[in-house]
């Protein structure tokens, strides 16, 4: 015990002393006069008042140190995964009947138990012990274990498990630095089953709609002879492919390819089976699910010309050669007419505008603000400039649409090259995964550039100016920006098409320049996403038992986070029944639910945000719950990883039936003895009320023999 100040001591004694002469003085001398006595039972009681206060102005600060003794406490890790069903080599014990007599052999007052798959979770009895967990992550539930009793004596810890790890780290670095020893029970039987399963599933997840997609199955047998087997794909019950093949024999491989057609856009669930051989030691991982998202990568281009050139020929020849875009070309002949026929009738479902020269001097003023007012109402657009452009009509309807419009006029043409800017360095146009030679433009045919002025729309990128004569000018000659939420861009001058017909030795500035043009138009499809209410799974694929989360985020009109929304969210299961959900927030505009876990199939759901009464918007999409199976592609248990994270964290590994050995090892261990730590306490007197009691009490006795004694 101690007792210390938050002053010096010295300086409290002189203050006492002080105190004393005071009190002593104030009562040298009464009127009237009440005795020795008396004046020395007022001057003690006002002294004493006195120096309780001085003392507790000083801070006193009174610790006190006491020796505390902890038993240790050992934490019970039970793998709940669903290859813990497995009965072990006897066949007469369960992994439940186990966990009965380990925690029957610990005690239940110094163990706490957890349950794991692919996460832990707290268990309060065997009853509530099912093994359904889909994975198996020991890393993981490891390192949870040990913060959950960062601040309880842990001794050890004991694993109860058949040693098959499926996902997370490797548990072997976890154990190599663990704190204390990690006992490893082993249940199961590490003999080979005979079983026939499917060990790998590889396919793409994402697939283009009209193209064949390959799926690689890879299957094991193990314990059979070379037997005929068929291993279809199907999708709801449909078989799309199949082959049929003969085993290798036992303890070998096979793998076959099928293949589908992704016919329409979307997240397709699809399945693949292996046929049943009797004397399998399971069947459930005879088949696998896996899902694809389906993109409709067709794209609709609409090529307007001004006039018949070279390089809408250019064009024309490139763009239909790629598969994934449906091209439409009207090169005008007169005003209100085209060669290949009019105008369609609607410009909301193209996905590119082209203007090759447009509007050109036949142009109908009609057609060109239709264009125009096609643009401003989201369709991207790429604007060429060529001799037969209308510069007065493009000047006059596109002004505020494009990302630059002719300011001052002329009718003169000069050869000019492209001249990169620095913006060009890190825009995405530019971005061609080779260094930036600036010269290649040099070397590359001259191209043709009107000599008008051109005035750049705010916020608009100029990526290239323009070389004539080898001097570089500031006129923009490549410029993109956008018109509201539509990317556009602009190239002021003609004469491309020699820059993919040019010699051999120039082959590298070519393929650079096609790499830059298909950039460009990947760059044009591309759409800012500015929706007010995002919401999405935070995976496009779930296995049965895991749980669902879905997320959102949410935005008002000048996209600033709102967090205070009201999110709801509808799951449309594969039976067509609707379960709405609400999600809660996380702060910062974000929102997050659990939805549970839900039976396989393919999931749809709409989500919307309501603020202040006023309706923020919506979004929409789709996930896939499917049967995955990699608790059962490894039938044998693994007790050699068992032996490695027991040795490594200084433990020991014992089979299941010697459980009952567990109290005697576990006291053989250095780590499992009592705590003994040393505990100060401190208490700051100054705070504590009883001492205020007492001056208010010896002040009042104080005044009360005063009056008593009839002193003024």
């Amino acid at each position: 015990m101690s007792l210390t100040f938050g002053s010096s001591p010295l300086l409290l004694a002189v203050c006492v002393l002080l105190a004393a002469a005071a009190a002593w003085w104030s009562y040298r001398t009464t009127v009237p006069d009440v005795g020795m006595l008396r004046k020395v039972l007022l001057a003690t009681t006002r002294f004493a008042a006195l120096a309780l206060v001085l003392f507790l102005l000083f801070e006193p600060l009174f610790a006190r140190e006491r020796t505390v003794r902890e038993e240790p406490i050992v934490g019970l890790l039970v793998d709940a995964s669903e290859s813990m069903t497995f009965p072990d080599s006897t066949g007469s014990e369960t992994a439940a009947s186990v966990v009965q007599r380990l925690r029957a052999s610990l005690g239940a007052e110094r163990v706490r138990a957890y349950s794991f798959g692919g996460t832990i979770s707290s268990m309060d009895s065997v009853q509530t012990l099912s093994f359904d967990g889909t994975t198996t992550d020991v890393s993981e539930a490891l390192t949870a274990l040990s913060d959950e009793l960062r601040m309880e004596p842990l001794g050890a810890v004991v694993l109860l498990s058949d040693g098959i790890h499926n996902t997370g780290a490797n548990p072997l670095h976890v154990s190599e630095r663990y704190r204390v020893p990690i006992v490893a029970v082993a249940h199961g039987d590490s003999t080979v089953r005979r079983d026939v399963r499917i060990v790998q599933l590889v396919t793409n997840e994402l697939a283009y709609a009209g193209a064949e997609v390959p799926v690689r199955v890879r299957v094991r047998n193990d314990g059979f002879g070379a037997t005929p087997v068929s291993v279809s794909l199907s999708r709801d019950g449909v078989v799309l492919d199949s082959q049929s093949l003969v085993l290798p024999a036992d303890a070998g491989e096979v793998v076959t390819d099928l293949i589908f057609r992704a016919d329409t856009p979307g997240l397709l669930r699809l399945q693949v089976s292996v046929s049943r051989i009797d004397g399998e030691a399971t069947f459930l991982n005879n088949t696998e699910s896996v899902s694809v998202r389906v993109l409709d990568q067709r794209r609709q281009i609409l090529l307007v010309g001004g006039a018949p050139s070279p390089d809408i020929a250019a064009w024309v020849q490139t763009l239909s050669a790629d598969e994934d875009i449906e091209l439409i070309t009207r090169i005008q002949k007169a005003p209100g007419q085209f060669f290949e026929g009019a105008l369609p009738d609607t410009l909301d479902g193209f996905n590119l505008i082209i203007l090759a020269g447009f509007p050109g001097t036949a142009t109908d003023p009609a057609d060109s603000r239709l264009l125009a007012n096609a643009v401003s109402g989201g369709v991207p657009v790429l604007f060429m400039l060529d001799h037969a452009t209308d510069l007065r009509m493009l000047q006059r309807d596109w002004q505020g649409i494009l990302p630059v419009v002719p300011e001052t006029i002329r009718s003169t043409w000069v050869p000019a090259s492209f001249a990169a800017t620095p913006l060009a360095a890190g825009h995405a146009v530019f971005d061609t995964g080779s260094r930036r030679d600036d010269g290649m433009w040099r070397r590359l045919p001259p191209l043709r550039t009107n000599e008008s002025s051109w005035t750049v729309a705010p916020g608009a990128d100029v990526l290239s100016t323009t070389t004539i004569r080898g001097v570089v000018l500031p006129d923009p000659l490549f410029v993109a920006g956008r018109s509201g939420r539509v990317r556009t861009a602009a190239i002021l001058a003609h004469g491309m098409w020699r820059w993919t017909n040019i010699p051999e030795d120039l082959a590298g500035e070519r393929d650079t320049w096609v790499a830059i043009r298909d950039n460009l138009l990947q760059w044009l499809y591309a759409t800012d996403d500015e929706r007010l209410v995002r919401i999405q799974p935070a995976a496009t694929s779930f296995s049965e038992g895991e749980p669902v989360i879905m997320r959102g985020e949410v935005y008002d009109e000048a996209l600033r986070p709102v967090s205070d929304a009201s999110v709801t969210i509808t799951l449309r299961a594969p039976d067509g029944s609707d379960v709405p959900v609400g999600m809660q927030a996380a702060g910062g505009g974000r929102y997050t639910v659990d939805a549970g876990t839900l039976p396989a199939g393919v999931y749809s759901y709409t989500g919307s945000a309501e603020w202040n009464g006023a309706d923020l918007g919506s979004d929409s999409g789709e996930f896939v719950v499917g049967r995955q199976s990699l608790e059962y592609r490894n039938t044998r248990a693994d007790f050699g990883l068992l032996d490695q994270i027991a040795a490594r964290s200084g433990g020991q590994r014992i089979m299941a039936s010697d459980a009952d050995r567990l109290p005697a090892i576990l006291a053989s261990l250095s780590s499992y003895e009592p705590v003994v730590r040393a505990e100060t306490s401190q208490t700051r007197l100054w705070q504590r009320y009883p001492f205020l009691v007492i001056i208010l009490t010896l002040l009042t006795v104080e005044w009360f023999f005063r009056k008593r004694f009839g002193m003024v």
